[in-house]
């Protein structure tokens, strides 16, 4: 039973979970996982489908399900589309705690354990395949990076666990000695109320951009809080600015940092306060994983590549699971370099780069510009078929715009410069949906 959640879960017996108020320890979990894996038991194999809607019934099903080898489809939402039951073969699915069959369809021997959906803005809806060994793999790593001393804490997973970051750390902290403390709701307001009830609380998981909002805040009650009782934040999910990472060594708490995806899970580890001079990088490639950098774009600049055990096992898409490989290597479709050590310097997205009059410029830099210059705080640059749209929530005077942008030798055209409120998810990525129509129209 190696590398498998399901043997993994029964190693230690003292931890405790903190969930809707209740202190609930391990080997009660234990027992509802076992009697609920004697009820779905009667069912053949196939991928079933668990909301993670209710947390500690997504654990008992999740665990269950995998004690049983039955590959899991981790969703927030129960699934009705056919269409999206057909993408990902789906053979069940969990109403009421009751796993109930949904295709007669018999499946064919699976390599994966686990089906999440990627956050990724493709037009193509992606499903990842992920193996149990690689989350296993960089969980193990992880916690021997994380926690090497005897000391034992209290985590917040502030993140959706139906999310590749939400869900591994999760599994890591299954792993470990640390307590677990979970929540349905991702908002400031939530936030400020868990970290005021639990006294316990002194280690939290949270997506870099909800982060970054809650050291923003200009009332210093919750930032108090934090100093007071916070000894690290583990943090992942997209770029969290330098700013961000010196305000929290300032208040004298460590930073767990990953650069990663869903396809390539925690890719680098960085801990901050042991390496304060690579406070700008996203730490080194975890043991097992290989990074490279395939050059020929802007400066030192490159497109990242990994190799190793974090790698998925493939997409729904056969073919567009292809496509993404350089040899033997994943592209990650981001842009960035390896310094001397080997620390990895993120940069962007490739998507964000474009070609203006010869000159290769990077939206996120272009955006930047402008909100420095305007003073403003969301602002959204688009490519979409060919066109580029500023979408803004304040509005702009077009003239001192492009009279701007052209004395810094950025001589961009806008199809549409759109006012309109910016919707971002809730961990951090905008939500192209909410302008589509805007911007067809």
């Amino acid at each position: 039973m190696k590398n498998n959640l399901s043997s993994e879960i029964y190693q230690k017996d003292q931890k405790l979970f903190f969930y809707r108020g209740k202190i609930l320890d391990l080997k009660m979990i234990k027992s509802l996982i076992h009697e609920r894996a004697k009820k779905i038991s009667k069912f053949r194999k196939g991928i079933v489908s668990i909301s993670t809607q209710n947390k500690l019934e997504f654990i008992i099903n999740f665990y269950a399900c995998n004690k049983l080898n039955f590959p899991v489809f981790i969703n927030d939402n129960s699934i009705t589309s056919q269409s999206q039951k057909n993408a990902i073969n789906l053979n069940y699915i969990f109403k009421r705690n009751n796993l109930v069959k949904i295709n007669k369809k018999f499946q064919k021997k699976y390599f994966f354990n686990i089906v999440i959906k990627s956050s990724g803005s493709s037009s193509v809806a992606k499903y990842v395949y992920i193996k149990n060994e690689s989350i296993s793999h960089i969980s193990k790593e992880m916690n021997k990076q994380m926690f090497s001393g005897k000391k034992k804490y209290d985590e917040l997973i502030f993140a959706p666990i139906y999310h590749a970051f939400g869900f591994g750390r999760l599994h890591s902290l299954m792993t470990n000695r640390n307590n677990i403390i979970l929540t349905d709701t991702y908002s400031i307001s939530n936030f400020f109320s868990l970290i005021t009830e639990n006294d316990s609380i002194n280690g939290i998981s949270i997506p870099s951009k909800i982060l970054s909002s809650i050291l923003k805040i200009k009332k210093g009650v919750l930032i108090k809080l934090i100093k007071k009782k916070i000894k690290y934040f583990q943090v992942s999910t997209g770029y969290l600015d330098v700013s961000c990472r010196k305000k929290i060594l300032n208040l004298n708490i460590n930073l767990f940092l990953n650069y990663g995806m869903t396809e390539a899970m925690r890719s680098t580890f960085l801990n901050l306060k042991k390496h304060k001079n690579k406070i700008h990088t996203e730490g080194r490639p975890i043991k097992g994983v290989k990074l490279k950098i395939k050059k020929n774009m802007l400066k030192n600049y490159g497109e990242i590549l990994v190799k190793g055990r974090n790698l998925a096992y493939g997409y729904n898409n056969e073919n567009e699971w292809k496509r993404k490989f350089v040899g033997n290597f994943f592209n990650t479709g981001d842009i960035g370099y390896l310094d001397k050590e080997n620390f990895l310097i993120f940069k962007s997205r490739l998507g964000n780069k474009i070609e203006i009059n010869g000159k290769t410029f990077l939206i996120d830099d272009i955006e930047k510009t402008i909100k420095n210059f305007f003073n403003i705080k969301k602002l959204k640059i688009i490519r979409e078929k060919k066109k580029i749209y500023l979408i803004t929530e304040k509005k702009l005077n077009i003239k001192i715009l492009y009279k701007f942008l052209k004395k810094k030798r950025i001589n961009i055209t806008f199809d549409k410069i759109l006012k309109h409120k910016i919707h971002f998810s809730e961990t951090g990525k905008f939500k192209f949906s909410s302008v589509k129509r805007l911007i067809n129209g």
